[in-house]
């Protein structure tokens, strides 16, 4: 029986998917004819650098062990954005999003600007707390994505920071940490691949 691709609406689809031996997000690592091709070509990164641990934890994700969302945290440059851009390549239908785009989104007087938050499977949200000061439209928007990959996605997420759980409670307070701490959490260790 051929493998289907199911959307993420509910459970039984994901127990349906699993029958199948797989997730209705997760392209096919054991299929030797599976190819790794980058989905967004203009940002760098090597899916042999991501830590394994971290690939086996994003296994059990997919493998419905672990609760999504995922909230990746660690020191800059440790490999987070690589990490989260390496999984949307292993994904049927992700995007990539970053703080400042989802602003935009929101902000924007065009509505489709925000269907793609809802539309893929698989969804990145980087840059969370790269900034001093916490504006209200950042936390409208991390808000507004994750309510939107709660409410047609089952969660399917990952959230990358700097900063520790705690510290996003901090600077956001109980709402967002709330949405973004729910699942899994995973800290990303090594150093600053930027300084060679």
């Amino acid at each position: 029986m051929g493998i289907e691709k199911l959307p993420i609406v509910g459970q039984a689809d994901i127990d349906k998917a699993m029958r199948h031996g797989f997730h209705p997000i997760y392209k096919r690592f054991h299929d030797p004819d599976f190819e790794f091709r980058p989905q967004f070509e203009n940002l760098g990164r090597d899916p042999a650098l991501v830590e394994r641990n971290l690939m086996g934890m994003f296994n059990s994700l997919a493998a419905g062990k672990r609760r999504w969302p995922l909230y990746l945290f660690g020191a800059q440059g440790c490999g987070k954005t690589c990490a989260g851009l390496a999984m949307c390549d292993m994904t049927f239908n992700s995007c990539f999003w970053d703080v400042d785009l989802v602003i935009d989104a929101l902000f924007s007087r065009n509505p489709y600007d925000w269907k793609p938050i809802a539309n893929h499977e698989f969804a990145v949200l980087d840059e969370i707390g790269g900034r001093d000061q916490v504006a209200s439209a950042e936390v409208d928007a991390i808000k507004k994505f994750a309510d939107t990959r709660e409410r047609f996605c089952n969660r399917v997420a990952v959230y990358i920071s700097n900063h520790a759980p705690e510290k996003i409670k901090e600077l956001y307070g109980e709402r967002i940490h709330s949405r973004l701490c729910c699942g899994t959490i995973y800290k990303v260790t090594g150093k600053d691949r930027r300084m060679g």
